[in-house]
């Protein structure tokens, strides 16, 4: 008998996993500043078929990862490896190992932004605003 000996954690409910899953794929680009840029050049039009086109090939893709994940049971680069024995697609499961990677020191810059104006706003920055701080 092959017994799994699986001491993984998992997503208490299904609105854990739904909101983790739309919180890595939106990112802070489309809610912060890819809005503003296509307001700010006339792109309403192409905004309104981005977010038909994120949407769709957004949910797929999270669908499609989720479902292979589940049948390996395994990393992005095991999963990626067993499914399609291909060196190609195994370089696709080490690039979505790597992506966070990258992408995790980013958004702590963003977050020492925001707690930094956090405290300017509850009033402990007024010295912020004296001539020659930044100098």
């Amino acid at each position: 008998m092959n017994h799994k000996n699986n001491n993984r954690s998992s997503f208490s409910g299904k609105i854990g996993f739904v909101l983790s899953a739309a919180g890595a794929s939106v990112g802070l680009g489309n809610i912060w500043r890819f809005p503003y840029l296509a307001a700010k050049y006339g792109g309403g039009i192409f905004l309104l078929i981005y977010i038909i086109l994120a949407l769709t090939f957004g949910y797929t893709m999270i669908v499609a990862e989720t479902s292979l994940g589940r049948m390996t049971g395994k990393s992005p680069v095991g999963a990626f490896h067993t499914f399609g024995k291909s060196k190609w697609l195994s370089f696709g499961g080490w690039i979505n190992a790597i992506i966070p990677i990258l992408i995790v020191p980013y958004y702590s810059v963003i977050g020492g932004w925001v707690i930094k104006y956090l405290w300017i706003c509850q009033g402990h920055g007024h010295d912020l605003a004296a001539d020659g701080y930044f100098s």
